[in-house]
């Protein structure tokens, strides 16, 4: 059998970089999950409600939230990550964060370490958002790169207990808006995103 080595590469901006046997296969590749390269989806809507009315599953969020995505998404621009939280009511979601505005596109651009800071700035506010890194299969004297994208659902413990209620019945239509994602996880503090998680759930 042949020997895999994997790992997924926190790189250009935060320089991290976890390494695991086994393999991460992905899209592009045929083999794997086959999971589709960002943005390979359908193309990202964004529901701000009006038209036809405001439908009770899902937050109001501005435009910019779902063009903020789509920048992650792309292989063009330093955008690496995104996040939006719940307005004091509980009704619309806010752009809370994303970016950055400069730095490396495409493979060279990753998310997690500045995805993780934000979320410490929002101990009480629960939200939606996500991070770009990228996996790095090394088979033999073939080394190919792949972009993931993780869509994170945060419910920090003290958050409103409503707010976190509402969370589960939004998550369908958030996943509508958010496309792309190949995996989902759901943490209550920054730490509980690591590397050596993300390689097992992209593996």
């Amino acid at each position: 059998p042949t020997s895999t080595t994997a790992s997924i590469l926190m790189a250009a901006q935060e320089a991290s970089i976890v390494t695991t046997t086994g393999g991460i296969e992905g899209a592009g590749a045929g083999g794997g999950l086959g999971l589709n390269a960002p943005g390979a989806g359908p193309k990202v809507n964004h529901f701000a409600g009006g038209g036809g009315g405001k439908r009770k599953d899902r937050p109001d969020f501005p435009e910019e939230i779902a063009q903020k995505w789509e920048s992650m998404l792309s292989d063009e621009g330093p955008c690496c990550y995104i996040l939006a939280i719940y307005s004091a009511n509980g009704k619309a979601l806010e752009l809370a964060a994303s970016g950055p505005d400069e730095g490396p596109d495409g493979l060279g651009k990753c998310g997690m370490d500045m995805f993780k800071a934000e979320l410490e700035k929002y101990p009480d506010k629960a939200g939606w958002g996500g991070f770009r890194c990228n996996a790095v299969d090394n088979r033999q004297n073939t080394i190919s790169k792949r972009a993931k994208i993780i869509f994170v659902q945060y419910m920090p413990e003290s958050a409103p207990a409503m707010r976190k209620a509402k969370m589960g019945p939004h998550k369908g239509a958030m996943k509508e808006t958010f496309t792309g994602a190949h995996c989902d996880i759901v943490v209550e503090k920054p730490e509980d995103i690591s590397a050596d998680e993300l390689v097992l759930l992209t593996h």
